[in-house]
């Protein structure tokens, strides 16, 4: 189970950003102290959760927070 800490640094980043949607990616690098692995792990977790979301554009998908496409 990814740790409560990961997950809520995971989500402080998403609230401090202009943009609404990310990809994996951009999360693993603004966030490049934790490991990769844990990452993932905690973002799994956050989309079962419903604490994250995923959006698809129909060839690219990202993540954003709930909600977040209803604001744009």
């Amino acid at each position: 189970m990814a740790s409560e800490e990961i997950k809520q640094r995971i989500l402080d980043w998403f609230k401090s950003q202009k943009k609404t949607r990310f990809y994996i990616k951009d999360v693993e690098k603004a966030l490049s102290d934790i490991p990769k692995s844990e990452i993932k792990k905690a973002v799994k977790e956050m989309i079962d959760e419903k604490s994250l979301e995923y959006w698809s554009s129909g060839s690219t998908t990202y993540l954003m927070l709930p909600g977040a496409k209803k604001e744009e």
